[in-house]
C-alpha cells in the first residue's frame, strides 16, 4: 500500500506554515516510522509565524509501524511548544507532546507472536472493557496454562512499559496462588515495551474499548527538530 501524507494549513501565512508542515511530514516515516498515510496540520496566526512561532501541531498516523515489531492502527501527536527559523526553513524546536496510540487485537497478537517467542500458547485477549490472559505456566512438572483476568497499566518505574495488571487467576476452575501467579506475571510482563523507539514515548494511560487497545501519555517529538 502506498504511503500518503496530507499538509493541512489553518489561519494566515500560508508559506511559513507550508514550509514548517512539510518539513515535519518529511521527517516522521524516518523518525516515528513507515505507514501508510500521515497528516500534518500547522496551526498559528501571521504575526507569531512571521516570528518563526506556531501556535500548534498535530500530527496523525494511520498503521504507523513504530518497530519491526510493533505496528498501531493509529497514532496522534500535539505540540502546542514549536519554533522555526523561517529564512533556514529549519525547525529550532519541537518539543514534548501528548500523544495517542491505538492497537487492534491483531496488532497486539502479532506483537506478542514476535516478542514472546519463550512462550508458545500465550494469548492476551482484548474483551470490550478488560484484559484475559492464558500464560502456559509449568507446576509440579506438569505444563498447563494460567488464566488471568485484569487490566493493562504503565509500569509506574518505567513510562515505557505497559504492564497486566491481575484481579484474578486461575488454574482451569482452581484459583491459582499468589506465588504462581507472580510467576506467570513475571513471563508476561511487559505485554508493550516501547523502548529504543526514535521518539521517545511515556505511557501514562491505557484503556481498553471494544476490543482495542489505546495507550495515552507523551512523546518527545524534539528529534523533528535534529534533523535537517
Amino acid at each position: 500500500m502506498s504511503v500518503g501524507t496530507l499538509v493541512a494549513l489553518t489561519g494566515c501565512g500560508h508559506a511559513v506554515q507550508e514550509t514548517a508542515a512539510h518539513k515535519i511530514a518529511n521527517l516522521l516515516p524516518s523518525l516515528l516510522g513507515p505507514a501508510d498515510h500521515y497528516e500534518v496540520q500547522v496551526d498559528g496566526d501571521p504575526f507569531a509565524l512571521a516570528r518563526g512561532r506556531a501556535r500548534a501541531v498535530h500530527i496523525q498516523g494511520v498503521r504507523v509501524r513504530l518497530s519491526p515489531a510493533l505496528t498501531v492502527e493509529a497514532l496522534s501527536a500535539d505540540a502546542t511548544d514549536v519554533s522555526f527559523d523561517k529564512d533556514t526553513r529549519r525547525l529550532d524546536h519541537i518539543g514534548r507532546a501528548a500523544f495517542s496510540a491505538t492497537l487492534t487485537q491483531e496488532q497486539l497478537a502479532a506483537y506478542l507472536g514476535r516478542t514472546k517467542p519463550l512462550l508458545p500458547g500465550l494469548v492476551v485477549t482484548l474483551r470490550q472493557t478488560d484484559v484475559e490472559a492464558h500464560i502456559p505456566v509449568t507446576v509440579l512438572g506438569l505444563h498447563t496454562t494460567a488464566f488471568l483476568a485484569g487490566r493493562l497499566a504503565p509500569d509506574a518505574g518505567d513510562p515505557s512499559r505497559l504492564d497486566f495488571v491481575a484481579d484474578g487467576a486461575q488454574v482451569g476452575v482452581v484459583p491459582l496462588p499468589a506465588g504462581l501467579a507472580n510467576i506467570a506475571l513475571d513471563q508476561l510482563n511487559p505485554v508493550v515495551a516501547l523502548t529504543g523507539l526514535k521518539v521517545p514515548l511515556s505511557v501514562t494511560g491505557a484503556s481498553v474499548s471494544g476490543s482495542r487497545l489505546t495507550l495515552s501519555g507523551t512523546a518527545d517529538l524534539n528529534g523533528l527538530a535534529d534533523v535537517h
